[in-house]
């Protein structure tokens, strides 16, 4: 089995949250999924929603900051079979933990 890749989500143009894959193909398959598009227009950042039902969602690989950013939330994360994903912004009623990888 390979390392997994580390890549950013997209939405309309704006990096929203980091996340691994084994690769580019399950990549996109994630961000193409259907039940995390529909979380993703359930939340708010300032009182806006995240993700409208007319956004463009895109991947990309994550740059070296985001790389950080990722693996620091993911040593604090708890233990899960699921992937670990991160949000870039603050998403309204969910407690954050801050992920600045220069803390």
């Amino acid at each position: 089995m390979t390392a997994a890749q580390v890549f950013v989500l997209e939405i309309d143009g704006k990096p929203t949250l980091v996340f691994d894959a084994p690769d580019a193909d399950i990549a996109g398959a994630m961000c193409a999924d259907d039940l995390l598009r529909t979380d993703l227009e359930s939340m708010t950042t300032n009182g806006e929603a995240i993700c409208a039902p007319h956004s463009r969602l895109a991947y990309r690989p994550a740059s070296p900051r985001e790389i950080s950013a990722f693996e620091h939330a993911h040593l604090r994360a708890p233990a899960s079979d699921e992937p670990t994903m991160v949000f870039l912004i603050n998403v309204d009623g969910i407690v954050m933990i801050s992920v600045d990888p220069s803390a």
